[in-house]
């Protein structure tokens, strides 16, 4: 399987990272009391810069000293791997499903103190592999190893797959397109979040001008 190359490897030095510095700052203030940090990033649709937020979060915690690991639970639309310009043959539901060992999911990035957890390849029952005892048991697994846990998942109102990886994050991270996203739109994903008692601890407005 080949690997797609970006024009560039992600890189906070080619944005304006003030945003997702403050966003950093912020998580850290609200979960201060957790050891491990289980961040959960969504979206109410699709396109709306989840998995860039999600990739530029990482590495900025990543830049300040945090061993980050950042999970790309997408099945339906993943993309995590195209953005460090990695092989996404064996990955998350690989692991999950008992084909591959822990040591071998969790890949390491140009970035120090960053590594990646790919999706891997589309699996029929991926819905049932993340909502498995197993996907728990894999995120107590990088809470031994890493101070925070990014999961970038699909959009919270694209079925399911959000709902459930939820139940095992410390907090969530909603994200929104200026410009793009209706007020309706985003009200109903924060609604579905308040509906699974998730805990919202932030709202970041993508491409802001």
């Amino acid at each position: 399987m080949k690997k797609t190359k970006n024009a560039e490897y992600l890189n906070l030095d080619n944005i304006n990272a003030k945003a997702f510095y403050e966003l950093k700052a912020n998580i850290q203030f609200l979960c201060s009391d957790i050891k491990s940090k289980v961040i959960m990033i969504s979206s109410a649709e699709k396109n709306e810069g989840r998995s860039t937020t999600a990739a530029y979060l990482s590495l900025s915690l990543a830049e300040s000293g945090k061993k980050t690991v950042l999970v790309d639970c997408d099945q339906k639309n993943p993309n995590i791997h195209n953005m460090f310009n990695l092989l996404n043959g064996k990955g998350l539901v690989d692991f999950l499903a008992g084909d591959i060992k822990f040591e071998t999911v969790v890949k390491t990035s140009k970035q120090k103190n960053l590594s990646i957890v790919t999706s891997g390849i589309k699996s029929l029952n991926y819905a049932e592999l993340l909502a498995s005892e197993k996907f728990k048991e894999f995120i107590e697994m990088l809470k031994e190893d890493f101070d925070y846990i990014i999961l970038d998942t699909s959009p919270l109102t694209d079925g399911a797959d959000a709902k459930t990886v939820s139940k095992n994050s410390d907090g969530c991270v909603l994200v929104v397109k200026y410009g793009q996203t209706e007020r309706k739109t985003a009200m109903k994903a924060k609604d579905i979040l308040r509906k699974i008692n998730a805990n919202i601890i932030g709202v970041f407005i993508n491409e802001t001008k």
